[in-house]
């Protein structure tokens, strides 16, 4: 499929997209994620490594645009696709053999790196706290 991003013209498949992220190792999501292969990445990590385009040089509305047309589900990293928490879990409700042991485990990878982001920004909070950064 044709794009143009930031007035540059770009040809990706989702196939190439997917590729492109076999075997990587998510980024720390902050706000936005998109799911792919059974794991959720920041928009940016992902199509900054399908388009080698310098992450810096475009927006990540550009990247959702472009990954969200190419039929990946993208939203906040604060609720799941069913509206859940992204550090609930997600895969009670999936009756036995819906789900294989590496989506479930790609699941929970995914999880985990959110509850870790969040864990890092309480830890910063804190040190800001104990630096006396918030005297009210």
């Amino acid at each position: 499929m044709r794009f143009t991003v930031g007035g540059r013209p770009l040809d990706l498949t989702s196939a190439q997209v997917e590729e492109s992220m076999r075997g990587v190792t998510q980024d720390p999501t902050r706000k936005h994620v998109v799911e792919m292969l059974g794991v959720v990445f920041p928009p940016k990590q992902v199509f900054e490594r399908a388009s080698g385009f310098d992450r810096a040089s475009f927006t990540t509305n550009e990247a959702q645009r472009v990954l969200t047309r190419l039929g990946f589900q993208c939203r906040t990293a604060t609720e799941t696709a069913e509206g859940k928490n992204a550090w609930a879990v997600t895969d009670v409700d999936e009756p036995a053999g819906e789900a294989t042991v590496e989506e479930r485990l790609g699941r929970l990878e995914a999880e985990l790196v959110t509850a870790q982001a969040a864990i890092a920004g309480f830890h910063a909070r804190l040190a800001e706290l104990e630096r006396g950064g918030d005297q009210r």
